[in-house]
């Protein structure tokens, strides 16, 4: 089974093969028609099982779509517990989409000066990447607009609440549309991490690798 098979439009199929991928990993096989499908999602998987992919090639394929507002800001955006997690999404985001139109993808990560934050943020872009405290910096300056935000993506979301980012999230999440469709990839479902699942996501497809 290759890529276009899954649901994924051309120039998205033919990225991932540039890449050097040929065929789907058991996570991406489970999660993107799920996620194509628009329905939230809870995914358990290692380190190295392709879950950047699994959740980043059908968001890109909801961006080959003209969004339904009209506004500056992202239409995707990807909270990661590290700058270095950040720039790896990043990369891989610019090498799945770079046959696309409108999907320019930008990071918010602490340890960037906040002039090259703020002239990235003040053009046009679709995909935000960004490590939850230098996030609510900019939200607070007020230079993120969420109100065409579709898909909210937590990758490694138990890693996230280990290093105490629990307030940072809630609150990034409470500035969110709620008709959002919710991606959280996580190496434990369990405790903190359960309980965060039950305020984010709705009746979510549950999905263990």
């Amino acid at each position: 089974m290759d890529f276009s098979s899954l649901g994924l439009s051309e120039p998205i199929a033919q990225a991932v093969l540039e890449a050097g991928y040929t065929e789907p990993t058991p996570v991406q096989l489970a999660a993107i028609p799920a996620a194509l499908a628009g329905k939230d999602l809870v995914v358990s998987s290692r380190t190295g099982s392709g879950k950047t992919a699994a959740f980043m090639l059908p968001s890109l394929q909801r961006l080959t779509a003209e969004p339904t507002i009209k506004a500056r800001g992202p239409r995707v955006l990807v909270l990661t517990p590290t700058r270095e997690l950040a720039v790896q999404v990043t990369d891989a985001t610019k090498r799945y989409g770079k046959n696309l139109r409108y999907a320019k993808a930008v990071s918010v990560v602490g340890g960037m000066p906040y002039p090259v934050q703020n002239k990235l943020l003040a053009a046009p872009y679709e995909i935000l990447v960004a490590t939850p405290g230098r996030l609510m910096d900019q939200m607070n300056r007020g230079r993120i607009d969420f109100s065409r935000l579709e898909i909210l993506i937590l990758d490694e979301a138990d890693r996230m609440l280990d290093m105490g980012f629990v307030d940072d999230i809630e609150a990034i999440c409470a500035k969110l549309p709620a008709s959002r469709q919710t991606l959280f990839f996580s190496a434990t479902l369990d405790g903190q991490v359960a309980r965060m699942m039950q305020r984010l996501l709705k009746d979510p497809e549950r999905i263990e690798i």
